[in-house]
């Protein structure tokens, strides 16, 4: 302990006496800053002072120069004839050098260079600031002969020098001198250019004498303040400089002490911070540790989270007050928000769920979401709506169960779907329903309503040709057989909206199809509605049947008339059009080519977008009750569709409609316009024998009573396996079958087929009221067979039959 103590008042006295060393050279360096400051001073003050007497001589100069100039300008000035301003004999060249005033007063002319002189002397004698001198290296008058330094600058101004300047010393007096150039100008040749001089010429200079002692009497009283305090300003650093080296000793004697007793803490301190150390040793792996976990289950959370955003179903996380933990991409996707951080801690009742399908306001008690930690269960719901960040909704269902953390309930796991596109699904599946329904029907009611029609219209024919009809009683039966065939045209409609009817495709002109039904529709119309035709220019031939085309123009016509109860215009325009890619709304399919485009226009009342959408389902009609079955616009579409065509309708409120009608064009060379307006031959009767096989009795008496009128042998079968042994019991005698296809205990065409193999040649016809698709379930097929469809007019039977039995 003795030996350290030593040492430090050893190391105490090595640093005072390194402390009064140290305050010695700072005070040594301090006084030599103040004397290089001094000199500095001293010399810029000399610099400044020379600076200003130039700047004096400068203004000197050029107040010279401008009495030169004005002079010069003018031509110089003419003065009175004095003792010092006598004629200039150097200006005797100058016609006009002496002039005399109206007064008689004798005038010379005075240059700008005598009148400069003048001006110096004048100045020399009344004031002793600034002298000048004008001067030549070749001067004129003696008294403008340049002295050593003059000639100096001179030269310098031939060598190109603009000027010359220097601080001289005369006795004990100190000058600065400064002398710059003049250059010979317009104005000068006057009086100079008998001299050889031209313009541009250095002709001589102005040389200005400024004594320096003017400007030195104030700048020394500032150079003797200046150094006075600069040498105070010395003195007291040196002062400060050595109290406060005493101040700092002193300071280091206690620091000394302080650090002794630092010392023994800091040896303290360096034993605990060893334990210290241990301690974080053993703290570093225990937070390596944790954040493995930590890294783990970050790992973990990024894997459950790519799970949830790879689902289809949309996912959220609520805590038990109803803020949002957790949500799937999908969930932002269906609810329009961009990022997480728009979902998170924000109340998912208040953003998604708060208003009902209706409009009213959910509250939170009825949510049932919050059922699942309300009441800890689990539910799914339907028939609710979820909504979006832009403020629109969209159907879900959804499903809300709790999250349970050892038996306590932390809060509800949601998971939905948009249900937009399923219920567009369910409503395209109800529609095919309900259509494949109505075709059900149709085909179902088809082959007895025919039967009764056939029966109605058969008997209704024959009535109307009894010549003992009056013309009242033949009109009445005009009238049943009106009322038969719209009935037959229903039948038709309803079979080709389900696309079940058998039709005969023939080449028309479509423009042919709108001028034939043109009168008809006239009086469908009415007298207060404009019809108006514009057909294509040229021919536009389609594969269709007639009647069915004609049915569609009716449909439409009366659609329109109805819709403008006022009256109005009806437009009907023929047309055709390339079409690349057709889109029908109501099927879907895409069928480019080129199409013969039926126009129908009305200046109706219109309809809403709804209403377009829905005006061709079956039994769909805004008219009111009686006045409209709703199948009209289903036929017009079922027609359309059986003719590889599509229709597009165009409507708004009080704007009318507009419908266009795409069927394809038949191109063929091989149409015959030569049959066009012949009306058909009359029916002609014969002595054949024809089995007729039909199990309606009503249908089989009307065959009977038409055939036998027109002189047939007819022999009667009540069902196929009736028809094949009537056929092989009369089979020397037949001439012809009449069978319908579908009967009991055989089908028509089963029965041919056994009559076949006996007789192959045997003639036969056959007729059927069931639809296309009853025919073909039973083994017919329409096609290699003679087909009559019901309801069969009597007319048309009888050609018929006459045109097999002439085969």
């Amino acid at each position: 302990m003795q030996t350290d103590s030593g040492q430090a008042v050893t190391q105490m006295f090595s640093r005072l006496f390194t402390t009064r060393r140290y305050a010695l050279s700072l005070c040594f360096i301090w006084v030599l800053l103040i004397a290089v400051s001094l000199a500095w001073f001293y010399v810029q003050h000399r610099n400044n002072l020379n600076e200003v007497a130039k700047a004096q001589a400068r203004i000197a100069f050029e107040k010279d120069l401008l009495y030169r100039k004005w002079a010069s300008q003018h031509g110089g000035v003419y003065v009175p004839v004095t003792p010092r301003t006598q004629p200039n004999p150097y200006l005797a060249h100058i016609p006009e050098r002496d002039i005399r005033t109206p007064s008689g007063k004798e005038l010379t002319l005075l240059n700008p260079a005598y009148m400069t002189r003048q001006v110096f002397e004048l100045a020399e004698t009344e004031k002793q600031i600034a002298r000048g001198h004008i001067t030549s290296l070749n001067p004129i008058r003696g008294e403008n002969a340049p002295d050593p330094w003059e000639i100096k600058a001179l030269e310098s101004f031939e060598k190109g020098a603009k000027e010359a300047s220097e601080v001289v010393t005369v006795g004990d007096h100190r000058f600065m001198r400064l002398m710059r150039p003049f250059k010979v100008e317009n104005s000068c040749l006057k009086c100079h250019a008998v001299q050889g001089y031209k313009k541009g010429d250095i002709r001589g200079g102005i040389s200005v004498t400024v004594p320096l002692a003017v400007f030195s009497v104030g700048s020394d009283r500032v150079l003797a303040s200046t150094a006075a305090t600069l040498v105070l300003i010395g003195t007291a650093g040196v002062i400060l400089i050595l109290v406060g080296a005493r101040k700092l000793s002193e300071s280091s004697t206690r620091l000394e002490e302080s650090n002794a007793e630092l010392m023994n803490e800091v040896a303290e301190r360096e034993i605990a911070q060893e334990q210290l150390r241990e301690q974080t040793v053993l703290l570093e792996e225990e937070v390596a540790e944790r954040q493995a976990l930590q890294e783990e289950a970050v790992a973990h959370q990024r894997k459950l989270q790519l799970i949830m955003d790879s689902t289809h179903a949309a996912i959220y996380g609520i805590d038990t007050s109803g803020r949002c933990t957790f949500a799937n991409r999908t969930c932002l996707e269906l609810t329009g928000y961009d990022t997480l951080d728009e979902l998170l801690g924000k109340n998912m009742h208040d953003m998604i769920h708060h208003t009902l399908p209706s409009g009213i306001p959910a509250p939170v008690e009825q949510c049932n979401i919050f059922r699942a930690f309300n009441e800890g269960e689990g539910c799914t719901k339907r028939d609710e709506v979820f909504w979006r960040k832009d403020g629109t909704s969209f159907p879900v269902e959804y499903s809300s169960y709790p999250i349970l953390n050892d038996g306590i309930i932390e809060g509800a796991v949601v998971s939905f779907v948009d249900l937009t596109e399923r219920i567009a699904l369910e409503a395209q599946l109800r529609q095919a329903q309900k259509m494949e329904a109505v075709g059900q029907l149709a085909g179902g009611v088809a082959h007895d309503f025919n039967n009764v029609l056939q029966v109605i219209s058969g008997y209704g024919s024959i009535l109307k040709l009894d010549e003992r009809l009056d013309e009242l009683q033949k009109q009445e039966v005009d009238q049943i057989l009106s009322a038969a065939e719209r009935a037959a045209q229903l039948t038709r409609g309803l079979l080709a909206f389900s696309r079940k009817q058998v039709i005969t495709l023939a080449p028309v002109n479509l423009n042919d199809v709108v001028e034939s039904v043109r009168k008809f529709l006239v009086r469908i119309i009415g007298e207060d509605i404009q019809l108006q035709t514009t057909p294509s220019a040229g021919t536009l031939y389609i594969m269709a049947d007639l009647g069915q085309l004609e049915q569609v123009l009716i449909n439409l016509a009366t659609n329109a008339r109805d819709a403008m109860p006022r009256g109005g215009i009806l437009a009907i325009e023929t047309a055709s059009q390339e079409v690349e890619s057709p889109l029908d709304q109501e099927s879907g399919e895409h069928k480019p080519g080129q199409y013969a485009v039926l126009t129908v226009a009305d200046t109706g009342c219109g309809m809403d977008a709804e209403t377009s959408k829905r005006i061709f389902e079956p039994f769909y009609t805004t008219k009111e009750v009686s006045k409209g079955t709703g199948l009209g616009m289903a036929i017009v579409y079922g027609i359309v569709k059986q003719h590889n065509g599509f229709i597009n309708v165009y409507s708004e409120p009080d704007h009318g409609t507009t419908f266009r009608i795409y069927l394809p064009i038949y191109h063929s060379d091989r149409v015959r316009d030569d049959g066009d307006g012949k009306q058909a031959a009359p029916p002609q009767g014969g002595s054949e024998t024809i089995l007729v096989a039909e199990d309606d009795d009503g249908v089989r008496n009307l065959v009977l009573s038409v055939l036998t009128r027109f002189g047939y042998r007819v022999i009667q079968a009540v069902d196929g396996q009736d028809a094949v042994e009537k056929y092989l019991a009369h089979r020397e005698e037949i001439d012809m079958i009449l069978m319908d296809l579908i009967m009991p205990r055989k089908n028509g065409k089963e029965a041919y087929d056994e009559i076949a193999e006996q007789a192959p040649e045997a003639k036969v016809l056959f007729a059927s009221g069931y639809t296309a698709d009853f025919i073909q379930k039973r083994g017919v097929p329409e096609e290699g067979i003679d087909l009559i469809m019901k309801p069969i007019q009597p007319m048309e039977l009888l050609r018929t039959v006459r045109e097999i039995l002439d085969a």
